[in-house]
């Protein structure tokens, strides 16, 4: 009978309590950062000598990427190089890097759900701009399928939205002042203020001991020009030509050196966290002391061999084919002539030759490629496949397929292979998400408008700070459907729909539109403004107003023919004519309405866009009497400025 140890009451508290210990053990503290830490870090002794190995794998990579790598053939053989793996490479990039990403932003209550939706559409306007502005999709992919992971750098670019001015402290050149402020505000709305960037992971030194680095170092070589543009101030040493640069960031601080000395000392970001992400499809392994090499490693490791000896056997079989193509001829006859012929003969396409009728030709019989050189590449071929992307998921039909369904299965299974890298592709994307919110949240401050494409169309959305408050939380998956599956995807919810088991947001969504509450409010107010009695009501308001409407425009048009403000000459006729306002659903409350006993008192509580509420004030606001010219509300700030700097 085996004893099995059971451990005392005392002793199972004593455990977990130190097990909650453990577990909620502050995390490992930044480095302080110094020109002596930076210095090691990117010496031979320090973090720099760990990734030896990881750079000599990354540079191999791109020497089979770019066709450029060596082997050896006989003197005078043919030398090719077949461009297999840059084959490969595009096909992961191909099946992984769809156009458009589905990001699904959960309400964490059912009020909160116009706030996610309308954090949904600004994350996909934002990455439709960023991909404007710099296209990373398709380089983190390839990145990974290269190197086994790939860097990608996010910052807030405010020279691409331009600085406000300040105001003119004697208030004398405020006329100025004020068109140069709509200038940039109206610049804002189509300047996207958030830049990234696809950093070669051969730049970088980074903590490996987890996935969110402590710290990252980026080393390149630029011009010094560049760095004496961007750091006046700097006083170390910058030859002509070029200098060493290195951006070093922390979680809470970033710093610029040159050539060894800073050019910028470390200083505070808003950023929260480091602003890098690292997509890591987890292809390696995880070995003692975190080894790079070992951690990140790409879809052609461990098959450059197969593929150096695959592009050597066919160099092979093209030189006994080019002999074969041009096989020896024997001359027979009387000596001297036979001489003179075999001289004065040419094998060039088209060439007329004569011969003597005592010289024969006759042509010497060759041996033929040996079937032997075509078996082997084939073996390494499939071998090759199987370790990296199926020729069917090129779109080849492999032999045996009866059907295209059979193929179309097939290619589903050999896009399996691409799993690991699109599961951390989406998880990287998961990240940006916060790293933009944060941006806008904590960096900008500010009102930021995104607009751009998705699969379900074109969408456009206006953010602030406040609208975010902490909600990073995203999904994301990469989603490549083609017409006819989203045709297939909306019938098929459209009759859950019908049949009752979802309700109307949920079909919109899992057909694949991302608003879905809009949607539903705009067809709720369409079917709204289409009854006959609003139509009626929007007629009668029409004939109302039209006469004001004329003088207005009129006086408008002769102001401006005149220098005079067009706009404050028609908005005095209007508010003249008893205050003619055009209905506004958008600025009330379902609980602040004038009722028949006067304003209700009690909470105000805003009502969502398109819903049955917003149709209802709507209603009651078109058929009430009209009221009278409302106070203008003033202040100090311009007309215009009142949400800048908020």
């Amino acid at each position: 009978m085996v004893n099995s140890y059971r451990p005392t009451q005392m002793e199972s508290d004593s455990v977990a309590e130190e097990t909650i210990d453990l577990l909620s053990a502050p995390p490992l503290d930044e480095p302080a950062l110094s020109e002596a830490w930076v210095k090691t870090q990117l010496s031979k002794g320090g973090a720099a000598s760990l990734f030896d190995k990881f750079y000599d794998n990354c540079a191999e990579a791109d020497e089979f990427y770019l066709g450029e790598f060596d082997y050896s053939v006989p003197l005078g053989g043919t030398k090719i190089n077949l461009g297999t793996f840059h084959s490969i490479i595009e096909t992961l990039v191909a099946h992984a890097s769809p156009r458009f990403m589905d990001i699904d932003v959960p309400a964490p209550s059912p009020r909160a759900t116009a706030r996610a939706e309308l954090i949904e559409k600004f994350l996909n306007g934002a990455h439709h701009m960023l991909e404007q502005n710099t296209p990373v999709k398709r380089e983190i992919v390839k990145h990974q399928g290269l190197y086994g992971v790939s860097l990608v750098k996010f910052e807030f670019a405010g020279s691409q939205w331009g600085e406000m001015p300040e105001p003119p402290e004697d208030g004398v050149d405020m006329a100025s002042y004020e068109q140069r402020v709509r200038e940039i505000t109206e610049n804002r709305k189509f300047k996207f203020p958030i830049i990234s960037e696809v950093v070669n992971p051969q730049e970088c030194v980074w903590d490996t001991a987890s996935t969110h680095p402590r710290w990252i170092i980026r080393n390149t070589e630029i011009d010094s020009e560049w760095v004496m543009a961007h750091f006046p101030d700097f006083e170390g040493e910058v030859m002509d030509g070029k200098c060493d640069f290195a951006e070093v960031w922390t979680s809470t601080h970033v710093g610029y050196m040159a050539n060894g000395r800073w050019a910028l000392e470390p200083r505070r970001h808003a950023y929260g966290r480091i602003p890098w992400i690292i997509f890591h499809p987890q292809t390696g392994i995880k070995t003692i002391g975190n080894k790079p090499e070992h951690l990140y490693r790409g879809i052609g490791s461990g098959n450059f061999g197969m593929i150096r000896a695959e592009s050597r056997l066919a160099s092979q079989y093209l030189d006994i084919v080019g002999r074969n193509a041009w096989s020896s001829l024997n001359f027979q006859g009387p000596r001297g002539m036979t001489e003179e012929v075999m001289q004065e003969f040419s094998q060039e396409p088209g060439a007329r030759n004569y011969v003597p009728p005592n010289v024969r030709i006759e042509p010497q019989q060759t041996a033929e490629a040996p079937q032997s050189i075509l078996q082997a590449m084939n073996t390494l071929e499939r071998a090759i496949e199987a370790n990296t992307v199926p020729a069917v998921a090129r779109g080849e039909r492999p032999s045996g397929a009866a059907s295209g369904y059979h193929t179309a299965v097939l290619a589903g299974i050999a896009s399996l292979n691409f799993g690991a890298i699109v599961d951390a592709t989406e998880r990287g994307f998961q990240e940006a998400n916060e790293i933009i919110l944060r941006i806008v949240e904590d960096v900008i401050g500010d009102t930021v408008t995104v607009f751009g494409m998705t699969e379900a169309g074109s969408t456009d959305a206006k953010i602030k700070p406040n609208d975010i408050r902490g909600h990073y939380v995203s999904a994301v998956r990469l989603t490549s459907t083609s017409p006819e599956e989203q045709e297939r995807k909306l019938s098929l919810w459209r009759d859950t729909w019908r049949a009752g088991f979802v309700d109307w947001t949920t079909a919109l969504r899992k057909a694949g539109v991302s608003n879905p509450l809009e949607v539903v409010g705009n067809r709720i107010a369409e079917d709204f403004f289409n009854l006959p009695q609003i139509q009626q009501a929007f007629s009668q308001l029409a004939a109302q107003s039209l006469p004001i409407l004329q003088q207005a425009v009129e006086a408008a048009s002769q102001g401006a023919e005149t220098g005079i403000d067009a706009g404050a000459i028609a908005e005095n006729i209007l508010n003249s004519q008893g205050g003619m306002q055009l209905p506004n659903a958008g600025n009330f409350s379902a609980t602040n309405q004038p009722g028949p006993g006067g304003p209700q008192q009690g909470p105000v509580r805003p009502v969502i866009p398109g819903s049955v509420e917003e149709q209802n004030l709507i209603g009651r606001q078109m058929t009430s009497p009209r009221r009278g010219p409302q106070p203008t509300v003033g202040g100090e700030v311009p007309p215009g400025l009142d949400n800048i700097g908020a």
